[in-house]
Formats: C-alpha cells, sequence, structure tokens
C-alpha cells in the first residue's frame, strides 16, 4: 500500500511539473526572473504571466515602444497570474520582474528583457 502511494505521489510531482513547464516555459516568448518569482510575456493571446517561489508581492512591469504599459502582480496566498491585455501587433515589449516583502530591504528586480510583439 504505501509503495503505490509513493509512485502515485512521484507520478504526480512529476506530471505537475511537465504541465508548469508546458504552460509557461514552452509557450513563453520572453521570460524574466529575479530569485523570487518569475514571468514573462507569451504572443499568442498577449499575456504577461507572474509565479512566485516565496511567499512575497511579485510583479511583471512592461512598456511597449508604442506607449502602452502596465503590471501584472500575484501576492499571497495566490502563486500565480496571468493577465490578457490586447496588444498590436508590431512593435516590441520589455519587461522586468520585481518582489517586494519580508526579509527583502527594497524590491528585488531582474533586469529588463525585450522581445517582438507577434502573435
Amino acid at each position: 500500500m504505501m509503495r503505490n502511494v509513493s509512485r502515485f505521489a512521484v507520478a504526480a510531482v512529476g506530471a505537475a511539473a511537465t504541465v508548469l513547464w508546458f504552460a509557461t516555459s514552452a509557450q513563453a516568448d520572453a521570460v524574466v526572473d529575479n530569485g523570487y518569482a518569475r514571468g514573462g510575456f507569451i504572443g499568442y493571446g498577449d499575456k504577461i504571466w507572474v509565479e512566485h517561489y516565496e511567499g512575497r508581492t511579485s510583479s511583471v512591469e512592461w512598456y511597449t515602444d508604442y506607449g502602452r504599459s502596465g503590471s501584472c502582480s500575484v501576492t499571497v496566498p495566490d502563486v500565480s497570474k496571468t493577465c490578457n491585455y490586447d496588444m498590436r501587433e508590431d512593435g516590441t515589449i520589455t519587461l522586468w520582474i520585481c518582489t517586494t516583502g519580508p526579509g527583502i530591504g527594497s524590491d528585488e528586480c531582474s533586469i529588463a528583457v525585450t522581445d517582438r510583439i507577434n502573435s
């Protein structure tokens, strides 16, 4: 009985990791990471996503070369969020992720990443 529970747990963890990898990394056009959280831009559907590694507040900040800007934030108790935007089909988007919370003196931000907006 215990052996079957262990096999099930290993299979469930592997399946969840595979789904998460395909849901974010495989489709993401640009990815940012600051060690506390990661996020990115998915051109197909114009989505910005953010997910926590630790229980803090994290936000993907972004702007386009044609004057739009915004952010997609997630805070405890949620661990991830996807925000939908309607982008033009040309131009570039620049994004970075910042995290704030206990144990961080000031915002911990990633470097900015710029990508083409294509869907």
